[in-house]
């Protein structure tokens, strides 16, 4: 049994309780973040950052990413930046 929310069960057209038969695919493709230019340039300034960002795990690595982009002024995003380089050059990665 698997549990379906809410919003997915009204794009199906079902309701809660009735049972569907569904097929299930594993999605093999690998999962790869979008690291915006000035977080990459950062980052390949201080290979240390560099090397413990490329072994984060997919959810690691977006952690940092949205932190950069989630910034609503061009200062905290350079602040913030500067945060997680710090972080990921004394291996202290999320």
């Amino acid at each position: 049994m698997v549990g379906v929310n809410a919003d997915n069960r009204v794009g199906a057209g079902v309701a809660g309780g009735e049972e569907v038969d569904v097929d299930v695919e594993l999605d093999t493709a690998p999962r790869e973040v979008s690291v915006p230019a000035d977080f990459a340039a950062a980052l390949n300034a201080e290979p240390d950052a560099r090397t413990t960002f490329d072994g984060l795990s997919y959810s690691n690595k977006s952690w940092h990413v949205l932190q950069v982009t989630g910034a609503k002024s061009d200062e905290t995003r350079q602040r913030r930046i500067a945060k997680s380089v710090d972080i990921l050059k004394e291996g202290r990665a999320r």
